[in-house]
């Protein structure tokens, strides 16, 4: 009888310990699953958000920002500012009020790096398992390219990137088709050529450029300055290609304006001279036509290099970055996070603003709630790949404004009557000069 118990207690012992790991281990797993962020129960904050973008109103943040936070966190108190005279980064921070997230370009980082201001979120992607494969991929490229640091110290808001728009009015005045998704620069010069006349005493022009995006993010990846050295990259061979592909467009008889070669002109020209049948510009443009709403118009994929199929501009992003300042980066990365919902996302993506997720359903319904322009192609801007970003000098960009000396030379050749190839000699030379200048300081 005892040896049966102490065989039945031994046994019991033995079945005890080979399921004691296996609940170990089931109980390191639940230990070890990782909280997301926005199941993260943080402490109360108030943030301040800085706004570089004039654009985004106080009612646009009120009804696209705080009111989804505040739906999500109603423990956050969020305060907006937009930067103006005594509001700015350097102003707001001697006062003891540096905000916590600045919305901005890529460029208005620098601003944020120089001040050392800067919070790479790296370490919260890893301990929340954010995923960042939502997103698209050129703007977290853009802005790992963008320093010599490496680091992510923000996260997109909405894309913006150049496409073609077009007056229906003029295509139909002259018979010409028109435009459509997926053409090639030659196809369309040769669409501006035929929309180039002088008709009942008003010149008519096919095609118009804001050309300082189309230089800055251009198809080709064309970094300005080189990453590595400090020295200009202008006489990289593409940069012939890409000035000798706009030229084109200015070459046409006709086709110049006659007064300064200005992108901001080129724009208006089309939407309130209207003798303009197309206009290259960015995406945002469309927002100057809400004033015009007699003007037909409708827009298509920026056209391509036939030997560069589908690759569009780079995109021009505007990115919400975090601060480092008031030891609440964690909640402004919450908060941050919570307007890159597919939720938030959708909403924005309804009214026109483009996502910055890659998700095909929530890209086609861009613009399906815009009050005027619900039946416009705003899909166009997704139509093509983004071109990737240059890596960027990270010491040298945030000092020389590189795009901007070459955009002078550009239209001062169109003006003037030069060539390419003395553009581009220019334009090296006075960067050259410029980060020279720069290194003396």
């Amino acid at each position: 009888m005892r040896i049966r118990r102490e065989k039945i207690v031994l046994g019991l012992m033995v079945i005890t310990l080979a399921i004691l790991p296996a609940c170990s281990e089931k109980q390191a797993l639940q230990v070890e699953k990782p909280v997301t962020v926005n199941e993260a129960k943080l402490e109360p904050a108030e943030l301040t958000i800085l706004s570089k973008v004039a654009s985004i109103t106080q009612d646009e943040f009120e009804r696209t920002i705080a009111a989804p936070i505040r739906t999500k966190y109603p423990d956050y108190k969020l305060t907006y500012i937009i930067e103006g005279k005594g509001s700015n980064l350097e102003s707001m921070m001697m006062a003891g009020q540096t905000p916590d997230i600045t919305i901005t370009s890529i460029s208005g980082m620098n601003s944020l790096l120089n001040l050392g201001l800067e919070y790479d979120l790296t370490e919260l992607f890893k301990k929340y398992n954010y995923d960042l494969s939502r997103i698209e991929p050129s703007t977290l490229e853009s802005l790992k390219n963008a320093t010599s640091k490496g680091g992510i110290y923000g996260l997109p808001k909405y894309l913006n990137s150049v496409v073609l728009f077009y007056n229906k009015d003029i295509f139909k005045k002259f018979g010409v088709p028109l435009p459509k998704d997926g053409m090639t620069w030659d196809e369309v010069v040769r669409v501006a050529a035929s929309l180039t006349r002088m008709e009942d005493g008003v010149q008519y022009r096919g095609l118009s450029m804001f050309f300082s995006n189309m230089i800055t993010e251009n198809q080709l990846s064309l970094p300005f300055i080189d990453p590595k050295e400090d020295k200009s990259s202008i006489s990289l061979p593409g940069f012939q290609k890409m000035l000798l592909t706009y030229k084109s467009v200015y070459d046409i008889p006709g086709n110049k304006p006659l007064d300064d070669v200005n992108p901001d002109k080129e724009l208006t020209a089309f939407h309130k001279t209207r003798n303009v049948a197309m206009a290259l510009a960015p995406m945002s443009g469309y927002g100057r036509f809400e004033s015009d709403p007699d003007l037909d118009w409708d827009v298509v994929a920026a056209p391509t290099y036939a030997d560069a199929p589908k690759i569009g501009f780079q995109p021009n992003t505007i990115y919400y970055f975090v601060s480092n300042a008031n030891k609440k980066a964690e909640q402004a990365f919450q908060v941050v996070t919570e307007l890159l919902s597919d939720e938030v996302q959708t909403q924005a993506n309804k009214e026109a603003r483009p996502t910055i997720l890659k998700d095909e359903k929530i890209r086609a319904t861009l613009g399906s709630d815009h009050k005027l322009f619900k039946d416009k192609n705003f899909k166009a801007v997704f139509y093509n790949e983004f071109a990737p970003s240059p890596p960027m000098n990270g010491k040298m960009a945030p000092l020389v404004n590189a795009s901007s000396i070459l955009q002078g030379e550009f239209a001062n050749m169109i003006k003037n009557g030069g060539d390419v190839n003395t553009a581009l000699r220019q334009a090296d030379e006075k960067i050259n000069q410029a980060i020279t200048t720069a290194k003396s300081k």
